[in-house]
């Protein structure tokens, strides 16, 4: 049995010497010291004959440098070397311009599942991350996997051509080697961005994903990935050391990186983390080298902040160190201060059009959001409509009016007003049981899952997690958040009208109401004119849903979805009982975005209810980390707002919406 530990904790199962000391070696490949490693993520790459890829790892020297695969990101930290230990040498050949990779892994079980039942997380399994693309971009990072016997390749790779790998059996687990084709020519004193991971599942529920560098979602983020160094024999080593000073952040620990290049050779350079306390250090070839805290978005407590670039210092590193240096004093840079104080739909005009596109694009610039569709409602119609930026950081495809946005948990309204018309139809009834529809079979363990309802979903009352098999509460007893419980409810609709889930909202919502741009899972046209999300600046390259989900899988845009939204403003579709249903507070929420305010706010039958001083407004927001977005609608006043963003960090205008557009800047205009 594993117990879940901090993914610093298995350090201790790993012989790491101390830095200085060096291993004084006659080896098959060369002559020379191999670095022992410290504790970061950075390898050195000697030149090494070529290898014979079989798995046998005898033709390695064992006195090259192993780098621990030892950060526990997901799940539960090894119990002890014999659940698992792994690590890897690193080499090059630069004539054939192939870099080499001998993995160790020590596995007491092996898991494997069949091809119909191969998931990442249920059987063991191995990720290289490979960045050609430079320690800001995203653009070239590949991930190859291999989880159980199926291999796939995603980001900038689609396939395995420049990548090979051999695995063999041993007593106590496998040995692996990888041979890699890089685009760019080898040549010593470049870097490459890199990364290991080895995934165990152990029989039982027991999984644990173990990675060389700290940090997940590696393909999006290219400071989560390690650095190699490729080196000539006789290069001197020597420790950079140093300390960043965070008293003016006036924040909780947020992420650091320290970014090291060398003076006279731009290709040589690394990013390493800073510590709790603010230290730094890397072993690098000795040289001149510039030190700086790169500018970025940093998240802390749910809000974004953008760092202002350090000035940066230059270390002369010698083979017995360095003098002292001065410590780096990051700063954050002061937020947009352009909330109007009074909403700009109250009088809109040319100078307000012109006020939001200054409002839109200062948000973007500080808070690194690529891309914006918005729309703005007055007297009940689309008053102004525009969308900003480009679908991709990489490729500057810019936003068009046909660009299409994940609009994540804005699905859910969406699927309620279908389920709301059934409902009227008496296709389903709401306070039935869903079991007495379609049993849920992993839950039957939870008797009071039985109770389980329609309007249970709909005012987030199942009992249920956000996401997760299991009951937490009884059902009806308090509000809690439910993505599953919509994702139930699906198949529920999906058993009674024996009809897939698409064709039954476009005959009950898309049709009737002339809808468009909604697309709820992958196609061809889809693929054509969808927006890419952004994580820290970086393209996610996380796949469209092969399969609708009613809780988070729909893509539209501003406009389009606005139609929607007036289709509710105008009461059309349902009978006036069901929108008084549908429009009126159920269960009191967390309040999330509002907190300047005590008026009530809470869930609907799918959708959520703010009480303002402009009467009521009905809303909702979606966030699938990688695109963030909200729509709300102030009934009385016939105004309203949609908003979608392709970034992580377009909350920081999504959440300030309601005052920008209609309330006007409150005292305390944010948590």
């Amino acid at each position: 049995m594993k117990k879940f530990l901090n993914s610093s904790s298995i350090s201790n199962f790993f012989y790491v010497p101390l830095f200085f000391a060096v291993l004084m070696t006659s080896c098959k490949n060369q002559n020379d010291h191999y670095p022992v490693v410290t504790d970061n993520a950075i390898a050195f790459a000697y030149p090494m004959t070529a290898i014979t890829l079989d798995g046998d790892l005898s033709e390695w020297p064992d006195n090259m440098a192993r780098y621990p695969i030892s950060n526990a990101e997901l799940g539960d930290a090894p119990e002890n070397r014999e659940d698992f230990l792994a690590d890897f040498r690193i080499g090059y050949n630069a004539q054939l311009n192939e870099v080499y990779v001998a993995m160790n892994i020590s596995d007491e079980s092996v898991v494997v599942e069949t091809a119909e039942n191969s998931f990442w997380n249920n059987q063991d399994g191995l990720e290289l991350y490979l960045n050609q693309g430079g320690l800001q971009s995203s653009a070239l990072i590949t991930q190859y996997s291999e989880y159980g016997n199926d291999r796939n390749a995603y980001g900038a790779g689609e396939n395995w051509d420049n990548v090979e790998m051999k695995k063999k059996k041993t007593k106590s687990g496998k040995t692996v080697e990888w041979k890699i084709n890089l685009d760019e020519k080898i040549k010593s004193g470049m870097s490459l961005g890199f990364d290991l991971v080895a995934l165990d599942k152990d029989n039982g529920d027991s999984f644990t994903w173990v990675s060389w560098a700290k940090g997940t979602q590696k393909l999006a983020n290219p400071d989560r990935l390690g650095n190699v160094l490729f080196v000539n024999p006789g290069t001197d080593i020597a420790l950079v050391k140093g300390k960043v000073d965070t008293s003016e952040l006036h924040l909780d620990a947020i992420p650091l990186t320290v970014r090291l290049t060398r003076v006279d050779n731009k290709e040589m350079k690394v990013q390493t983390a800073v510590d709790s306390l603010g230290n730094y250090s890397a072993p690098l070839p000795v040289g001149d080298y510039e030190i700086e805290i790169p500018t970025k978005v940093v998240e802390n407590e749910y809000r974004y902040f953008r760092l202002a670039p350090s000035a940066s210092l230059t270390v002369l590193l010698r083979k017995n160190g360095h003098e002292p240096l001065p410590n780096l004093v990051p700063r954050i840079l002061p937020e947009p201060d352009l909330i109007p104080a009074n909403g700009l739909l109250h009088e809109f005009g040319p100078e307000q059009e012109n006020q939001v596109d200054e409002i839109i694009n200062a948000y973007r610039k500080h808070y690194n959001i690529p891309g914006v569709s918005l729309a703005l409602i007055k007297e009940g119609k689309v008053a102004y409509h525009k969308t900003y930026g480009v679908k991709n950081v990489i490729t500057q495809e810019a936003v068009d009016d046909k660009t299409l946005f994940e609009a994540a948990s804005i699905t859910k309204p969406v699927f309620a007003f279908a389920v709301l018309k059934l409902a009227d139809q008496g296709v389903i009834d709401l306070d039935k049981p869903l079991q007495e529809y379609l049993p849920f079979e992993q839950l039957e363990k939870y008797p009071e899952y039985k109770k389980m309802t329609a309007r249970h979903v709909l005012i987030h009352r199942t009992g249920l997690p956000n996401w997760g098999i299991e009951m937490i509460n009884i059902p009806g007893e308090k509000y809690g958040y439910s993505g599953e419980g919509f994702e139930y409810l699906k198949r529920v609709v999906v058993a009674i009208t024996k009809k897939p889930i698409e064709q039954i909202l476009d005959e009950e919502l898309i049709a009737p109401n002339e809808l468009y741009h909604m697309e709820f899972s992958d196609s061809e046209s889809l693929r054509k004119v969808v927006s890419d999300g952004h994580i820290g600046n970086n393209p996610s390259n996380w796949d469209i849903p092969q399969e609708a989900g009613m809780a988070f899988s729909m893509h539209t845009e501003a406009k389009a979805f606005a139609k929607y939204a007036l289709a509710i403003l105008e009461r059309k579709g349902l009978k006036p009982s069901t929108y008084k249903e549908f429009l009126t507070i159920h269960t009191e929420s967390n309040k999330e975005y509002w907190n300047v305010s005590d008026k009530p706010e809470g869930a609907g039958l799918g959708i959520f209810i703010r009480k303002t001083d402009y009467g009521d407004t009905f809303y909702h927001g979606g966030n699938n980390g990688d695109f963030k977005c909200q729509f709300e609608v102030y009934d009385k006043l016939k105004m309203g707002y949609i908003i979608y963003t392709n970034s992580d960090t377009g909350s920081e205008l999504t959440t300030d919406a309601w005052q920008i557009f209609v309330e006007g800047k409150k005292k305390a205009d944010k948590p």
